[in-house]
């Protein structure tokens, strides 16, 4: 996969200087270049990843950047809700407040919707719908009791424009989306703002497993899968997750009060839709 061009990491000041942000799916991806992106601007940052090898090891990277005192690594399901309230919990030790929380979870498995479970769609909405709801209603409180929130959930393009064999994640995410929305104009009037990302075709490893899972459905090698999905995209090339991270960075910070209850599309003009 041909890496994206990206001219970045140039500092602004975001007005993010000990805030204290959850990071979910912070191991790799979208969730880990959100988490670096946070760090870069002076937030402290509660690292969240399923995987404990992987995510100290991303998490060593900020504390060497950063300093020890600035991130926090908790290996923990979010898609388990004992786990949501862990973690919540040891954010709040640890950082003495919640400012900042960006709900990124994985997809679940491919599928159509004749062909699927009960089973299926409850562990979907347990994985991207039901974990941002009850991270969200735990760390409320927190935020009102110190004056400043931002929530932020990564769903995908496919909740405006879907795309064959993703049924579960769909689903899921256009209910989380409408979540976020009722959410947003409940908290407006107490300076919290619920914003949802849509990112488009970013170099993750999520994006390889759908191109390899659409390659075998249409029989053709991967390399064209690639390619046909490339060609989908006006600017020619697939994202980079650092592309993501500044946006959700410009989310979580003071100069975004006034942006609530959008779902914000970074993908390179592959939506064609007006709206």
């Amino acid at each position: 996969m041909m890496p994206p061009i990206r001219a970045g990491g140039t500092n602004v000041d975001l007005g993010l200087d000990g805030r204290v942000a959850i990071v979910g799916g912070a191991s790799k991806g979208m969730g880990n270049a959100s988490a670096r992106a946070l760090a870069r601007e002076g937030a402290r940052v509660v690292m969240v990843a399923r995987g404990a090898e992987a995510l100290n090891g991303a998490a060593q990277t900020i504390a060497t950047a950063h300093g020890t005192s600035r991130v926090l690594a908790i290996a923990a399901d979010l898609s388990v809700p004992s786990d949501v309230a862990r973690v919540a919990r040891e954010a709040r030790a640890w950082g003495g407040r919640i400012d900042v929380v960006v709900n990124n979870l994985g997809g679940p498995p491919p599928g159509e919707t004749e062909g699927l479970a009960d089973e299926q769609w409850h562990a979907a909405l347990e994985l991207n719908f039901f974990s941002a709801v009850r991270l969200n209603r735990l760390v409320l409180p927190l935020m009102r009791e110190g004056g400043y929130g931002r929530i932020v959930t990564v769903l995908s393009l496919s909740i405006k424009q879907p795309e064959e064999n993703l049924a579960l994640s769909t689903v899921s995410r256009t209910a989380a989306a409408a979540y976020t929305k009722v959410l947003s104009t409940e908290v407006a009037h107490e300076g919290i703002t619920v914003n949802n990302v849509l990112p488009g075709s970013i170099a993750t490893e999520r994006l390889q497993a759908v191109a390899e899972m659409q390659a075998k459905r249409q029989g053709e090698p991967l390399e064209r899968a690639l390619d046909i999905r490339r060609g989908l995209i006006p600017a020619g090339r697939f994202g980079a997750p650092e592309e993501v991270a500044d946006v959700i960075c410009f989310l979580a910070s003071a100069q975004a009060g006034f942006i609530t209850g959008q779902s914000i599309v970074v993908d390179g003009g592959q939506l064609r839709a007006m709206a």
